[in-house]
């Protein structure tokens, strides 16, 4: 019942799956106790039969949390019921299985000790489950018990996999054998049958448990190093990573960990030398599920010194963060090199590695804390730095809150207080709060930088979305979708279940259009456009690709009309960027074809690119074509040419100043050149 009025556990979803399991693993056994327990009285005490109500009784009792919480669906949104269910089956099932089985043979064999031997196998299995994840690389567990884990909150789908189903297979093997040794045990022993129980069923969930790498169980360095293939080792790393990569590749990738690891040290006054840190680049967030676990979060192990993370171009977006965890595990005390000890103190380890990332952008972290306190939704720093409290505040406002203060912090008092509030393991932020709110009402007030954190942080977090886990799984289906079809239908069921995200309307719309549901798509538009909780950068988007279709139809009346209110909202520099070169290419019908495939389709072809390359000839006082090109060498990682059409475009006239670093650039965008320059003078 309590769980109908929790987050996430309030439907039929993996959350409700883990804590049942959990449950029935730890008191599933009781049934089966006290059924042995009761034919040991009988004279013919027979096993089977004990086995039969064990089973009956620990699995039966999983129906009554499905029917509360189904009932509980009538006072909240539906989530779908079947994709919770299986995964109801794979968790708590098993678990009950085995633990009726364990029951049993515990009552059999230890009849008034049953309760201790069935808790001390719980324990102790469970502690073999967990070792992998505090001495190796992964963060998911499976207990055949307990259930599974599947790894950082913020990796919001959740979906049986092969490796689950393999492991629950062997718990159902593990179950077999326990009813093995029961019917070796029982008063009314069934020799034969049992040990043929035993040894069919024990034998290959052993050999299953002894292979755990293969199936994706467990993982190992090894295992890691296996599948990615190539390392290389710089003064202070040892990089894992695809070995496809190029040997340029490879050594912009050692100059960027090389110029992150030294920045990290320095912001806390680190020498830089130290234990080496080992950093695993993965090739997808699905070749990153498969072999750890946590698709799409990177995450830093700092007492193993290692770190996790998708692989991209350089600068690999989020290394430095990642860096700093393990660069300041020398700081903190304790089991996991974190402020703390055995409780984390999040908001001080997350912060710290947004304080000494301070990662480049329009807008700096301040600026962008600034905006969330003008739109009301700053976290409340005390609630922010308790323990155990960072994870109820919507992710991205937690970090941008935490990163503010621990800079602030690191400006105001010098990176001997940081290294001192991050051994010590406390903030104290009532001192600090005045100082702090004090400064942050010095920074600059943006209305753009207000209306572009309205769309980027106004979303709640996990714990407050009804279906957020069913939500996720949809939109992962829609990128295998086999037909636009399809992705409409899945696009249309993430509207019904989250109506007060609009994203979703516009995601929807796209669908319709690509499954040329033109009527459908004029609706959905009209339905976004209206909703009251449209951000200006998503109905900049909206107006945008509104005006693509218009231009596709060869009306550019109606495209820059739609161009021209998109204009006037504001939206991230990028699509900024991308719409004035929209708004450069309407006047004149000879760079249409270049331009509309690049933009309004998409198409990034070699088609694309000669077409770019002709209206560079064709218009040589005009920077724009030069300045794509770069951009399309740039993600390409040819880099010659890159540099090549990047001088081509400075060295012409290019329609804003979006398109150029200033000397006057914001504090935002100086910080990104600052990191540019880094890696350009650094030496190694």
């Amino acid at each position: 019942m309590i769980a109908a009025f929790l987050p996430l556990t309030d439907h039929l979803g993996y959350e409700l799956a883990a804590l049942v399991a959990l449950a029935a693993g730890l008191f599933g056994a009781a049934p089966g106790v006290a059924a042995a327990r009761a034919e040991r009285s009988r004279h013919d005490g027979d096993a089977a039969r004990a086995l039969l109500w064990g089973l009956c009784g620990a699995v039966l009792a999983l129906a009554v949390p499905v029917a509360v919480i189904l009932l509980n669906g009538l006072r909240r949104p539906p989530c779908d019921p079947l994709a919770g269910l299986v995964l109801y089956l794979a968790l708590p099932i098993p678990s009950a299985i085995l633990a009726g089985a364990l029951g049993v043979a515990c009552g059999f064999i230890a009849p008034r000790r049953a309760g201790w031997v069935v808790g001390g196998v719980f324990v102790a299995t469970l502690l073999i489950a967990l070792w992998p994840v505090a001495r190796g690389p992964q963060v998911f567990a499976f207990h055949h018990l307990g259930g599974m884990f599947p790894g950082p909150i913020y990796d919001e789908a959740i979906h049986p996999t092969r490796a689950l189903w393999v492991f629950r297979t062997a718990t159902l093997l593990y179950a077999g054998a326990c009813a093995g040794i029961a019917l070796l045990a029982a008063p009314r022993r069934r020799p034969i049958a049992g040990a043929v129980l035993l040894i069919v069923c024990g034998g290959p969930a052993v050999a299953l448990s002894l292979d755990a790498e293969r199936f994706h169980w467990q993982a190992s360095d090894a295992l890691l190093d296996n599948a990615l293939g190539a390392t290389l080792t710089t003064p202070h790393l040892v990089l894992h990573f695809p070995r496809e990569k190029s040997q340029d590749e490879r050594r912009l990738l050692a100059k960027d960990a090389e110029v992150s690891w030294r920045a990290v040290r320095e912001f806390a006054a680190l020498p830089v030398d130290g234990a080496p840190v080992h950093v695993f680049l993965y090739r997808s967030a699905e070749e990153k599920r498969l072999l750890i676990g946590a698709a799409e979060t990177s995450f830093t192990k700092p007492w193993l010194r290692q770190i996790h993370t998708n692989d991209g171009p350089v600068p690999v977006r989020v290394l430095r963060h990642e860096l700093a965890h393990a660069a300041f595990a020398d700081l903190a005390h304790g089991p996991f090199g974190v402020p703390g000890g055995l409780l984390p103190r999040m908001a001080l380890v997350e912060g710290a590695a947004v304080a000494a990332d301070w990662p480049p952008g329009e807008f700096t972290v301040h600026e962008e804390a600034r905006a969330l306190r003008d739109l009301r939704i700053f976290p409340d720093l005390e609630k922010l730095f308790a323990p155990a409290r960072f994870y109820t505040e919507p992710g991205a406002r937690a970090y941008v809150g935490a990163g503010s203060v621990i800079r602030f912090l690191w400006q105001s008092q010098g990176a001997a207080a940081f290294r001192d509030v991050y051994a010590r393991g406390t903030l104290d932020v009532k001192a600090l709060a005045h100082a702090y709110f004090a400064f942050l009402g010095t920074v600059p007030s943006s209305e753009r930088a207000i209306a572009l954190a309205q769309q980027r942080y106004a979303a709640p977090g996990i714990v407050h979305r009804p279906c957020p886990h069913e939500v996720a799984e949809l939109q992962r289906k829609v990128r295998s979708a086999p037909t636009p079809a399809v992705a409409e239908e899945l696009w249309s069921r993430c509207v019904q279940l989250e109506p007060d995200d609009p994203e979703h309307l516009v995601q929807l719309r796209r669908a319709q259009l690509r499954a040329g549901d033109l009527r459908g798509a004029e609706e959905t538009e009209r339905r976004a456009l209206a909703h009251p909780k449209l951000s200006q950068p998503l109905r900049a988007t909206l107006l945008t690709e509104s005006g693509d279709a218009s231009w596709r139809a060869g009306d550019g009346a109606a495209a820059r009309e739609r161009f021209e209110r998109a204009r006037a909202l504001a939206e991230p520099e990028p699509q900024e960027r991308a719409l004035a070169a929209r708004l450069w290419a309407l006047p004149d019908r000879r760079r249409w074809p270049a331009l509309r495939r690049l933009l309004a389709d998409g198409d990034t072809g070699p088609e694309t690119v000669l077409a770019l390359r002709e209206l560079a000839a064709i218009e040589p006082r005009e920077g724009l074509p030069p300045y794509l090109l770069a951009k399309q060498m740039q993600n390409r990682a040819n880099w010659q040419e890159c540099a090549m059409f990047a001088r081509q475009a400075l060295a012409r006239t290019l329609p804003s100043a979006l398109f150029r670093f200033g000397t006057d650039a914001p504090p935002g965008r100086a910080n990104e050149s600052a990191r540019w320059l880094q890696l350009i003078d650094d030496p190694g």
